[in-house]
């Protein structure tokens, strides 16, 4: 019986590993130098005490820490979206020789997806009298996605260098904790809007146009790409 090998599908592992070397050497720089904003961090995604803790805080979105974080998160989530790109073959992105290109692309359209978001989404609310509406939204996805990074970071490295059956197991793991993660942050987001007598209407309103919309849209165009 011949003995077939279960390849690993990483066309250029050295890049991967400098990418994953500078994202760990962030979180590291951050966690020693803001030890206490890092552990705070983390206990806000379930805890509201420390959630309004953070909230309160200067410089929440320009503090040096909090940028390098995000910039950890925009890194982790590109590199997961490479690595799934090539295990579920998904045709919108070339691979192969050019497989770091892939990584290029993904982080700047995570990167412009946010930046549209924000800028729409923030003139939206202010023109009809929100703010702390999307007030809350950023801060909220600034603290979630932060953490996430954090997640599919480690979700990334295990999925680069495992046997591509359990490659695949992982990557879908950490795909499913991305979007409970989403969703937990929508929760927390509608129960924070709520506590602060926003009305329902404007809520429902948010979520609708810039949360869940995207989201199906996103889904379909990754369907007929790929169908």
């Amino acid at each position: 019986m011949e003995t077939v090998e279960i390849p690993k599908y990483i066309p250029a592992g050295e890049w991967m590993i400098i990418v994953f070397l500078v994202l760990l050497f962030m979180i590291a720089w951050v966690k020693n130098n803001y030890p206490r904003r890092f552990q705070r961090l983390f206990r806000s995604v379930f805890n509201k005490q420390s959630l309004f803790q953070v909230m309160s805080e200067e410089m929440i979105f320009s503090h040096r820490g909090s940028v390098v974080l995000s910039f950890v998160f925009i890194g982790s989530a590109a590199m997961m979206l490479t690595l799934a790109t090539e295990v579920f073959d998904l045709k919108f992105m070339a691979g192969g020789d050019r497989f770091w290109l892939q990584f290029v692309y993904w982080m700047l359209f995570i990167a412009g997806v946010y930046f549209v978001k924000w800028v729409v989404s923030g003139t939206f609310l202010n023109l009809i009298g929100q703010p702390e509406l999307f007030r809350i939204h950023m801060f909220l996805v600034s603290v979630f996605n932060k953490s996430t990074g954090i997640i599919l970071l480690i979700t990334a490295i295990l999925a680069a260098y495992m046997p591509y059956n359990i490659s695949e197991t992982i990557l879908k793991t950490g795909l499913f904790l991305w979007l409970a993660l989403l969703l937990f942050r929508l929760i927390r987001e509608v129960s924070i809007s709520t506590a602060l007598k926003i009305p329902w209407f404007y809520i429902i309103l948010y979520l609708c146009a810039f949360e869940i919309s995207p989201f199906l849209i996103g889904v379909k165009l990754v369907k007929d790409f790929n169908f």
